[in-house]
């Protein structure tokens, strides 16, 4: 007999009852087993992409006759891809998911980067970096995290001899000040105190975990209070709690407040653990090559005439009388923190020094920076969690700030 399969038990398998089993199951069989189907089944939840978009918050740069530095401030972790390419000798840098930020934009509109990169957003998504290797050598690059940044540092060519560097030569220190130097002063009514750092940045860290962030803004509330009670100054912070501000926004804001003075509090920090005391700052000009060639362009010369910004700058009245009133100030806060810090704790004096710092740049009205203390030697950052020593400092620099506006009063009354 031959053999049927759809013999069970010497019985015949309906032959309906198959036709309905065969139909039914084409019905439940899912769509991924057609293995046609690109999209989910209905019963799955949609795919979200796992890749997020990497915002390039703001773009900052650093420029020395040893090494220059761009640093790309993000939101969240880039991957990049690098590629190095000829005629002409480039390396071409491709952020993958990311994106510029209005202030990123900004700074590119005012072409405050060196000339040999150029940055451009290509598409919706992905940020090119152009770097010309005929300006430069020594490329590296590297990823940091907290606060997330992408570094690119180099060492830009010299291919001929430097040429001179645009200075200003200010005169000394001194309380013998002019007439209209004397009445400004007397005029000071709104000061501005400028906490550093803040919210995600940190700023610099000590060994056990002290941040700059923290103490800055505990001085400056202490300082704000006396200026307030003793001099009965309109005083302002660029920020009263742990946030974070951007630099050019400190700035905007002491300048749409009109302020007639600018103190920024920062927290020094060094390599060396020894190093250890006090410096203050006030801006002076940058003496690299990416300075010159910013000046060059915003007046309309050419890099070749670099000797002649030198009397270009000069001519900036403005800009030296506001720089020479800085330096007053920087002097006078200096030897207020020496006197009065010193006299109780063991200070070390670094002196007073200029430096491109953003926000003493950009204020209109005489600024310095006050680096108390280094928070990377032990010793320091043991008193900078004293409450006296940080009570001492907003005092110290409370009377720097009182001697500043006194030498005017007293100059007026001789």
């Amino acid at each position: 007999m031959r053999y049927d399969p759809l013999r069970k038990t010497g019985r015949a398998f309906p032959l309906q009852l198959l036709w309905c089993l065969v139909l039914a199951g084409l019905f439940c069989i899912p769509a991924l087993s057609f293995g046609k189907s690109k999209g989910p089944s209905l019963s799955s939840a949609p795919q979200k992409s796992s890749v997020k978009t990497a915002t390039i918050a703001n773009l900052r740069y650093y420029g020395s006759a040893q090494q220059h530095r761009l640093i790309f401030d993000l939101g969240r972790p880039v991957s990049y891809t690098q590629e190095r390419v000829s005629n002409p000798d480039q390396v071409v840098i491709n952020l993958v998911n990311a994106v510029l930020s209005k202030t990123a934009k900004r700074k590119l509109e005012e072409h405050t980067l060196p000339t040999e990169i150029e940055i451009k957003q290509m598409g919706a998504r992905r940020v090119q970096v152009i770097l010309n290797m005929e300006d430069m050598t020594g490329l590296k690059l590297q990823a940091l995290r907290k606060p997330y940044r992408l570094v690119l540092a180099y060492v830009p060519k010299r291919s001929s001899p430097p040429v001179v560097q645009p200075k200003i030569t200010l005169p000394p220190v001194t309380r013998q000040s002019t007439e209209v130097q004397r009445q400004a002063r007397l005029d000071i009514d709104t000061i501005i105190l400028d906490p550093g750092h803040g919210g995600k940045d940190p700023g610099a860290v000590g060994r056990s975990g002290l941040m700059e962030k923290e103490v800055v803004l505990d001085v400056a509330l202490r300082l704000q209070q006396l200026l307030m009670d003793r001099l009965g100054k309109k005083t302002l912070m660029t920020r009263a709690t742990d946030v974070f501000i951007e630099l050019d926004d400190r700035a905007k804001f002491a300048n749409s407040q009109k302020a007639d003075l600018f103190v920024s509090i920062h927290i020094n920090s060094h390599p060396s653990p020894n190093v250890r005391g006090i410096e203050m700052y006030h801006f002076g000009i940058a003496s690299d090559r990416r300075a010159m060639q910013v000046a060059a362009r915003e007046n309309g010369d050419t890099i070749d005439h670099a000797r002649d910004l030198i009397d270009l700058i000069k001519a900036d009245l403005a800009l030296s009388k506001r720089i020479e009133e800085s330096q007053n100030l920087a002097w006078e806060t200096k030897l207020a923190i020496v006197n009065l810090v010193g006299m109780a704790y063991n200070l070390d004096d670094h002196g007073v020094k200029t430096a491109p710092f953003y926000v003493l740049r950009y204020t209109a009205m005489p600024s310095i920076l006050a680096e108390l203390s280094f928070i990377s030697n032990s010793s320091d950052e043991k008193l900078l969690r004293s409450s006296g020593y940080r009570q001492k400092m907003a005092e110290a620099l409370f009377e720097g700030i009182r001697n500043y506006l006194n030498s005017a009063q007293v100059a007026s009354a001789g």
